[in-house]
């Protein structure tokens, strides 16, 4: 049976770590918009006519750093879209269609929205119908 400094201690340490992780969700807000504001930049960079690599390449970089971070932070709906939108870039290369540019860009777009918009969690029912109607968009859904 553990004594009462023990359970005191465990407490303690427990509150202190909800304290660290709730500042880190004011700093991942920031960081957040931060990222997302360079996935809208690096995406209106791509050129229509001849996408580089580098710069799909540096879209899934973000949009993986999306996924993995943003659901941690109560983020989810986030998580979703990145996931999606990594999917979708996932071996995509200079012979990226317009169409596939298109859907990227719409994946963007929805995410500089609900970031805007500081949508925490999923969306809810919305923000389900939101990631379904992304993913069908992806070419070979």
């Amino acid at each position: 049976m553990a004594d009462a400094n023990t359970t005191d201690s465990r407490a303690d340490r427990l509150a202190q770590a909800e304290a660290a992780i709730n500042a880190l969700k004011g700093e991942y807000a920031q960081q957040l918009r931060a990222d997302a504001d360079h996935l809208s930049r690096v995406f209106a960079s791509v050129n229509a006519e001849n996408p580089e690599a580098d710069a799909l390449e540096e879209l899934f970089g973000i949009a993986h750093n999306l996924k993995g971070q943003a659901g941690s932070f109560g983020y989810d709906l986030v998580t979703s879209i990145a996931a999606s939108l990594c999917d979708l870039l996932r071996g995509q290369s200079g012979s990226t269609s317009p169409r596939d540019l298109k859907v990227i860009g719409q994946h963007v777009q929805v995410m500089e929205r609900v970031v805007n918009k500081g949508i925490v969690g999923d969306g809810g029912e919305t923000g389900q119908k939101i990631v379904q109607s992304l993913r069908d968009l992806h070419p070979h859904s």
